[in-house]
């Protein structure tokens, strides 16, 4: 799908539900097009965080407003964590909460449910909003800059070699691997966290 003419038509409208979608990946792209004109970085910056506020948002409530039983019934063979006890969760959101807040926002599958537990704890929201902003505002940022820098070079390099847009897709993919390595770590840590409360039972 070409998003350039959807952005051309509808500027940061059109980033809004996008970024509630897969914000990550999407900032990325964006900083690129920053670089290229499409967007400014402070406006698209702040609607790329409304894009994930919202949705942190909604699966803290959901998890507020749910009920403890049914939600480990529903996530516990899928999840290590989850699957232990509803005091664990606790313990990790209560004593780890800046630490499990990271994690559990690079976890790659796991967020939802993890932000969902965080209500289920009855963690102060503002505690949670506000490590969850910390957390994306710095996630955001350096994605930017990254794909900002990856528009500098492919503008750099377009000028020498005809197949500069290759290389840059090839710097995407390299790019997106780490990601995905990243967030495969960050779920490991989250379950080497949970072995630990346990043992300290």
């Amino acid at each position: 799908m070409d998003l350039l003419p959807l952005f051309t038509k509808y500027g940061y409208f059109a980033l809004l539900p996008l970024a509630m979608i897969e914000g990550p990946i999407l900032s990325l792209a964006v900083g690129f097009l920053v670089h290229q004109g499409f967007f400014s970085f402070l406006p698209a910056f702040f609607v790329l965080m409304l894009g994930d506020f919202l949705p942190d948002s909604f699966y803290y409530y959901l998890g507020y407003k749910g009920n403890q039983k049914n939600f480990l019934e529903k996530y516990g063979s899928k999840f290590k964590l989850i699957s232990g006890n509803i005091a664990t969760i606790k313990k990790l959101w209560y004593d780890h909460s800046r630490k499990t807040m990271f994690f559990s926002k690079l976890a790659s599958g796991l967020a939802p449910a993890l932000l969902v537990s965080a209500g289920l704890v009855r963690m102060p929201y503002r505690s949670f909003i506000f490590l969850a902003l910390i957390v994306t505002s710095i996630q955001y940022s350096v994605l930017m800059i990254i794909g900002y820098y990856l528009g500098q070079t492919y503008e750099m390099a377009s000028k020498y070699i005809e197949s500069a847009g290759i290389l840059i897709a090839a710097g995407i993919i390299i790019l997106i691997i780490a990601y995905i390595a990243v967030q495969k770590y960050a779920k490991k840590q989250i379950e080497q966290m949970e072995i630990e409360e346990n043992l300290q039972k």
